[in-house]
Parts: C-alpha cells; sequence; structure tokens
C-alpha cells in the first residue's frame, strides 16, 4: 500500500468526519475513487500469474531434477521420460489454480476494505464526527490489503507442495509404486504447525491398493491402511507432508510377503 492510497484514504475519512454522510451518490463516488487507486497499486491478474508461473516453473524444475529421486527410490529415466507430458500438465494445472486463487483472492480484499469504508462512512451523522483516529481507522480499514502482499507467497508455497505431491504420485503410480511411508515434516521441524492427525500417519507404512504385487499374490495388505484411505499429502491447506514411495517388494518389511512374495524376492536378495 502507496503513500498515495493512504492519503487518498485519509482525506476520505477526514470528510466523512467533518461533513457527515450526505448522500449514497457521494458515498459511491468515494469508493470509486479509493477502488481505482487500489486497482493501480495491486498487482494485475497476467502479472500476478507470470510471477507465480515462475515461481512454481522453478519449484517443478527443481523437483524433476532431484526432488522425485528422494520420494520415489530407484525411479527410472525411463518412466521420467515417459510421464514427462503428465508432470507438465500438473505445472500447468497448479499455475491455473494459484492464478484463479489469487484473482478471487485479490476480488475479496479489495470487497472487504471499500465495505471497510462505506460501512464506517455511511454510519457517520449529519453533524460529522470527531471522537476517533484518523490513522487507527485507516489501519483497520486497510488490514486486508497489508496482508494481501503476503498472499502470493503463501499461495505459492501451498501449490508447490501440491505440485511436488501430484508429480510423486504420477511418477511413483507409472513406476509401479506397491505402498508408501507418509512423512510429516512436523517430526523434524518443531516450528511447523503440523495437523495431529499427520504426525499420527508420520513413518508409518501404507499399501497400495491392486497394484501389480497385490495382483499377483505376491504381498499381503495385513494390518497396514491403504494409501487411498486418507487425504492425500498436500491436498489440505498448508500440508507439506510426503510420501515416500515403494517400488519393490524386497524394500517391504517381510511380514507384508506372502509366501510366493518371499520366494519372488529370495533370487533379488541372493
Amino acid at each position: 500500500m502507496t503513500k498515495a492510497f493512504r492519503t487518498l484514504l485519509l482525506e476520505a475519512i477526514r470528510e466523512f468526519s467533518e461533513r457527515g454522510y450526505m448522500s449514497e451518490s457521494h458515498l459511491q463516488q468515494w469508493t470509486a475513487r479509493l477502488h481505482a487507486m487500489i486497482e493501480s497499486e495491486l498487482p494485475t491478474d497476467e502479472e500476478s500469474r507470470d510471477i507465480l508461473a515462475r515461481i512454481l516453473g522453478s519449484i517443478y524444475a527443481r523437483d524433476v531434477r532431484s526432488g522425485i529421486a528422494k520420494r520415489v527410490p530407484g525411479v527410472s529415466r525411463y518412466t521420467l521420460d515417459r510421464v514427462a507430458p503428465h508432470l507438465r500438465a500438473e505445472l500447468d494445472k497448479r499455475i491455473f489454480a494459484s492464478a484463479d486463487l489469487i484473482r478471487i483472492r485479490k476480488r475479496e480484499t479489495i470487497d472487504k476494505t471499500l465495505a471497510r469504508f462505506s460501512g464506517w462512512a455511511s454510519s457517520v451523522p449529519p453533524t460529522g464526527t470527531f471522537d476517533f483516529s484518523p490513522r487507527a481507522l485507516s489501519k483497520q480499514i486497510t488490514k486486508d490489503l497489508v496482508s494481501f502482499k503476503y498472499e502470493r507467497r503463501r499461495v505459492a508455497i501451498d501449490q508447490g507442495h501440491k505440485l511436488v505431491s501430484n508429480i510423486s504420485h504420477v511418477v511413483a503410480m507409472n513406476e509401479g509404486a506397491i505402498a508408501a511411508t507418509w512423512y510429516d515434516r512436523g517430526e523434524d521441524d518443531h516450528g511447523y504447525d503440523a495437523r495431529p492427525e499427520h504426525l499420527k500417519r508420520s513413518g508409518k507404512l501404507f499399501i497400495v491398493k491392486d497394484s501389480w504385487a497385490m495382483n499377483e499374490g505376491l504381498i499381503r495388505r495385513g494390518a497396514a491402511p491403504y494409501t487411498d484411505s486418507v487425504t492425500q499429502p498436500g491436498v489440505e491447506v498448508y500440508c507439506s507432508c510426503f510420501w515416500t514411495w515403494i517400488v519393490h517388494p524386497q524394500d517391504l518389511p517381510e511380514t507384508f510377503l506372502t509366501a510366493k512374495g518371499r520366494a519372488f524376492v529370495r533370487p533379488i536378495a541372493s
């Protein structure tokens, strides 16, 4: 929020505090001026989209280059090349979702700001009012505008987590994932506001329903839940949990292997 907008808002506050609410048209003239000033100061929808595209594009490039291998250990170059168009589609979806979210929140921010001003201005009696602090009122009216400048960063962070989670899922399914272990950042970062139910899942093994290994009778579910029985990592707002996927039966604890599965992994182990 620039000095120009603060000056204009204080001018409007002073006029209404001295002259009171005179008419709907007079108030509309002021809200139109304030609206135009806000629009000129906030980034356009196109500018926000370009910035978000750069941020998410950087996350995408870094994840494809090195992040996927940490969450889908042993992933083959063949799989990455084969699913590349699908991964790019995930990036495009995240860019669209992020830009649309910022556009909606920008409209909400402007509407809330003008509604606060209109609500106060229309309540001032014809004799005016002086029993208030113009600067304190200005701060109250513009609190959403002040926080909005951080909104794009928050949206980019959240959508980045969703992008990474979706990329991992696409790669893992194409690589033939059979199980996954949930990881919650709160285990290592105690400043992270972890969801209690997510922390309870951390380190626990989940089985992929109808995987090739299960369909061939190599593994059993046992007491483990299915991966699709819980809300996926990154889906909830600001969730930065993730799966570490398991592709090979020999990487599962032996209790999850059937007799056929143990026979299958024995030549590999030897």
